[in-house]
């Protein structure tokens, strides 16, 4: 049973095997377990592969830019129609926001 326990390398021994595996191999060395963004911060950036799967979000004009290039057409947008009427049916009926309070 003795001759066991004498080959179990000790916790000293054992803690600076992990110390030069990290050093070998350019890992964080981190003996505390502390919390620490090096995870984080080593991982590649997520923003580009984003764009290049959802692609622009600018490239496709919207309701807003052709009201904006054409204003003598005077284009209205049923969303915001709808919205507004929305809002109006129900201020009518009593459901709107309350009124702000005055000072």
């Amino acid at each position: 049973m003795s001759s066991i326990l004498k080959s179990i390398p000790s916790k000293s021994r054992l803690l600076e095997v992990r110390k030069l595996r990290a050093e070998i191999f350019d890992e964080f060395w981190n003996p505390t377990a502390k919390r620490n963004p090096t995870k984080i911060l080593k991982a590649p950036l997520k923003g580009p592969e984003v764009v290049k799967y959802y692609g622009d979000n600018n490239a496709v004009p919207t309701f807003k830019d052709f009201k904006k290039w054409f204003p003598e057409l005077k284009l209205v947008d049923p969303r915001e129609a709808h919205r507004t009427f929305m809002v109006e049916d129900r201020k009518r009926r009593n459901k709107g926001a309350p009124k702000k309070k005055k000072a």
